[in-house]
């Protein structure tokens, strides 16, 4: 419009599916985290009803049911219960420029004079609610990998 400018890049992908950490354990200690996931579990006899996160095993169901209770819950962090669907849209980069008037380049002895603002990275704007706020680009790619962070570019274009 006039001599402004917006650039909007997006980005999509759809079709996969991500695997959530196998964070349920028969036992936990203290250098673990909890999910939010475990807000809603299984707490008192009739939560099985409405809840499908199971119980944090006591030290009584450990001493009965012993290896069998590791098997269960190995068995619900690899069910399709603890799958989400990996789609998600991104705005990869926001533009917004400004190119000076003729009269103003004039004046200034220049050819070109413009200044843009740039944001990489803004925001996610869709994603499956069962990651929790956890990137789907970068979910579980180990080592040091990271969601690249959002950055601010301030350019000053001026050619005589």
């Amino acid at each position: 419009y006039e001599n402004w400018s917006l650039d909007i890049m997006t980005v999509a992908a759809w079709g996969n599916v991500v695997r959530l950490d196998p964070n349920f354990s028969s036992q936990y200690n203290d250098t673990q985290i909890f999910t939010k996931a475990m807000n809603n579990r299984w707490v008192i006899a009739g939560d099985e009803n409405t809840t499908n996160v199971p119980v944090i095993a006591s030290a009584d169901m450990i001493d009965k049911y012993g290896r069998s209770l590791d098997r269960a819950y190995n068995t619900y962090n690899y069910s399709d219960q603890r799958i989400a669907k990996g789609d998600f849209i991104r705005i990869k980069n926001i533009t917004l420029g400004y190119e000076f008037p003729e009269l103003v380049k004039k004046q200034m002895r220049v050819s070109s004079f413009g200044v843009k603002l740039s944001v990489t990275n803004p925001f996610l704007l869709y994603s499956d609610k069962k990651l929790n706020g956890q990137d789907p680009e970068f979910f579980r790619v180990g080592g040091v990998a990271m969601p690249v962070t959002r950055q601010y570019t301030l350019t000053l274009n001026l050619s005589i």
